[in-house]
């Protein structure tokens, strides 16, 4: 059971990597190029829309940052 936990960790660790990679090619990308995407109002709007939902919003934030460490 413990390493089957250890995978799930790996794999999830993995994906979290890999979209922090994604995330900061876009925002240099977006500076570098004139693009059509916009990662950081997209990640305002996220971080706004779990504000926007009150102290449960907030609460929910803290959580979701609390898996990224």
């Amino acid at each position: 059971m413990k390493d089957a936990l250890n995978n799930v960790n790996g794999w999830v660790t993995g994906l979290v990597t890999i979209f922090k990679s994604v995330i900061v090619f876009f925002v240099f990308a977006n500076i570098l190029y004139n693009t059509n995407t916009d990662p950081i109002s997209g990640i305002v709007s996220l971080v706004d829309s779990f504000i926007g939902a009150g102290l449960a919003g907030l609460l929910a934030l803290i959580v979701f940052a609390s898996f990224s460490k």
